[in-house]
């Protein structure tokens, strides 16, 4: 026996009369999607010419990406989808502190982890470092461009996208689904070829890591500390799964490819999955097989 809380989505249909079909809905919002990066990009840049420092272009980037996603994806989920904002899985950030804490000292460890373990094996060795008068300040700017993309692509992905097509499909298609889209992102500022297929495997594991934290807590806020401080802690000391920073805090010789560290990468992301799923099922037996609670959230416990 198994009793579930809300409704099974593997066989729910999620177009509904006056309203876009889900294709049409998930193409045009990843189009403007990409049209609030480059405004955002345009406004930086603009910034910049007109002679004010990087940092302070940087924080308007950040903050009218953020602010531009989420009015885009507001927009997107009240009037186009016409479902309760609370999908999304943003609840109160005072009410989710703990989380942001925790994704937080989680993202920090695993970049500490695979700079420490190539670190450990010579496959890098630290060649120079900031000087004094720029180190502040690339700090600052490292956090803001990983706040940005953190929270952004945590929206996009495991928030907007996630949510509807898992309320039409079985999970593990979304998941797919919206695993490959993440992964598209990325690649396209790596190109193909080996290092492309490695990139991919370690992006494509990232995406479970993350999609299995909100499934779990039924928020994105553990996911977004994750990401924000794993890429704010990869640019700082050289790793190259941040592909967007061309600054860091140390400067990085290599005895090996980057292929080689993002298969390790891969591996630790993986490790991390097979110990968060054994701790939650040690708390409470799941599956993969969503479903969704009164709320139209998914959750990715069932209990059995």
């Amino acid at each position: 026996m198994s009793s579930e809380t809300g409704l099974s989505i593997g066989s729910a249909s999620t177009t509904q009369p006056h309203r876009l079909a889900l294709f049409w809905r998930l193409v045009t919002y990843l189009f403007l999607f990409i049209v609030v990066n480059l405004l955002a990009n345009l406004a930086r840049v603009g910034l910049q010419a007109l002679g004010l420092t990087s940092l302070i272009s940087r924080l308007v980037f950040t903050l009218v990406y953020i602010g531009g996603v989420l009015g885009l994806t507001y927009v997107y989920r009240h009037f186009i989808d016409r479902k309760p904002w609370s999908g999304i899985a943003l609840p109160p950030l005072n009410e989710r502190l703990p989380d942001v804490t925790a994704g937080l000292a989680f993202g920090v460890l695993v970049a500490g982890i695979v700079f420490g373990g190539e670190y450990a094996i010579q496959w890098i060795r630290v060649v120079g470092s900031a000087d004094s008068a720029t180190l502040l300040a690339l700090l600052v700017d490292s956090l803001f461009l990983s706040l940005a993309f953190g929270v952004c692509e945590e929206i996009c992905v495991r928030g907007y996208l996630l949510q509807n097509l898992g309320e039409g499909r079985p999970v593990w298609q979304a998941i797919l689904i919206t695993g490959v889209i993440f992964g598209a992102f990325h690649l396209l500022t790596v190109g193909l070829g080996v290092r492309g297929l490695s990139f991919s495997l370690f992006i494509l594991l990232l995406h479970v890591l993350l999609v299995l934290t909100r499934l779990l807590t039924r928020s994105l806020w553990v996911a977004i500390g994750f990401h924000t401080a794993f890429d704010w802690a990869a640019i700082n000391v050289g790793l190259g799964s941040v592909v967007l920073a061309d600054q860091h805090l140390l400067q990085i010789g290599r005895t090996v490819s980057l292929t080689a560290e993002d298969l390790l990468s891969a591996a630790v992301v993986g490790l991390g999955i097979l110990l968060f799923m054994n701790w939650a099922w040690r708390r409470q037996p799941f599956t993969w097989r969503a479903t969704l609670a009164e709320d139209g959230q998914l959750v990715g416990i069932r209990v059995h």
